[in-house]
């Protein structure tokens, strides 16, 4: 796709989107099938007309710092680790997913609060993720902050079925939202570490994550797409209760779809998903909708709208208890 083109994603006015709108969606059916992959992982409690997961252990984040978190960044301030299960130690965390597997769930979501240096401590978890691989038989995806070449060995040693990545295309916004003494450049670094192990990298572009403005995300996405990861998560902020921006608007609909289109255009055969952080009710369902004419190719928390639309949209629809993060193990390009 050409640079103007690629441009016109973030320049075009709303009501002008629509022809790249429709070659986005072209460029999706041409790389994979007629499916929308829907997620419902064991971090949310959910009911809908037409699913209802009932085992809360089918796919849990556990927090192997609990509550805490260095950064406190301006957007969580360390909010999203307190409903998660807790295991701080390798042994409470193999505990934990011997309660997963016992339960009948198929894997989890291993995360933490970020250190000073915005790394999760996952380097002491290593052994510990291999056994859950090995002996539990679980999927187990990881959310990694900074990557350096000795945790991409362990996670590739670990067999970790994905590092997820929140990249930020910003030095400002890491900067004044992260806290971070970091740049753009530590996130290609992070990329590079990761597939030079061949540890399968799912990064995570989050709309808005500057108080609500579109800055760093093109940036992001032309780092993204220069690693061809094994997929893509498009999230939005949250404007959270108890943090500073919890009042910040957040990003439209539109913006969310922008990014979606510059990622299909720019990466036709990678997938890309609508991940579970984005705003609630008519915004969520509007970021849907939008999402699946852009050519989505998986949306986690489908609202009911989604549901709907994809039926319209004359797509199969295929229903997973696991992270999104894993739709490369779901999708076929070329299927």
């Amino acid at each position: 796709m050409g640079s103007a083109s690629l441009d016109a994603c973030f320049s075009l006015r709303p009501d002008e989107l629509r022809p790249l709108v429709e070659r986005s969606w072209e460029v999706s059916r041409e790389n994979f099938p007629g499916y929308i992959h829907f997620y419902f992982p064991g971090m949310v409690r959910i009911e809908t007309s037409f699913y209802t997961p009932k085992n809360p252990l089918r796919f849990p984040g556990i927090s192997i710092t609990g509550g805490f978190c260095r950064l406190g960044c301006e957007h969580c301030k360390g909010i999203i680790l307190r409903d998660m299960i807790h295991a701080t130690t390798p042994e409470a965390l193999f505990e934990a997913c011997v309660k997963v597997r016992d339960a009948g769930g198929s894997g989890c979501l291993v995360t933490g609060g970020s250190l000073e240096d915005g790394s999760v401590p996952l380097k002491k978890f290593i052994q510990t993720l291999k056994r859950v691989k090995d002996e539990l038989g679980l999927s187990v995806v990881v959310h990694t902050g900074f990557v350096d070449e000795e945790l991409a060995e362990g996670l590739a040693y670990a067999g970790v079925d994905a590092a997820m990545v929140d990249v930020v295309g910003s030095d400002e916004t890491i900067r004044s939202v992260l806290k971070l003494d970091r740049k753009v450049a530590d996130y290609e670094r992070s990329l590079d570490n990761l597939n030079r192990h061949s540890v399968p990298a799912v990064p995570h572009v989050v709309v808005g994550i500057h108080y609500g403005r579109i800055l760093g995300e093109r940036k992001a996405l032309e780092v993204v797409s220069r690693h061809k990861p094994m997929a893509l998560v498009v999230v939005a902020l949250m404007p959270l209760a108890g943090t500073p921006m919890e009042k910040v608007p957040p990003p439209t609909p539109v913006d969310v779809m922008r990014v979606i289109l510059f990622a299909r255009l720019s990466m036709p055969d990678t997938p890309i998903v609508l991940g579970c952080a984005r705003p609630r009710g008519a915004l969520r369902s509007a970021m849907d909708v939008l999402a699946l004419r852009a050519g989505i190719n998986g949306i986690a928390y489908p609202s009911e709208e989604a549901y709907r639309f994809a039926r319209r949209l004359g797509l199969g629809i295929s229903i997973h208890d696991h992270c999104c993060s894993l739709i490369w193990r779901d999708i076929s390009p070329g299927a």
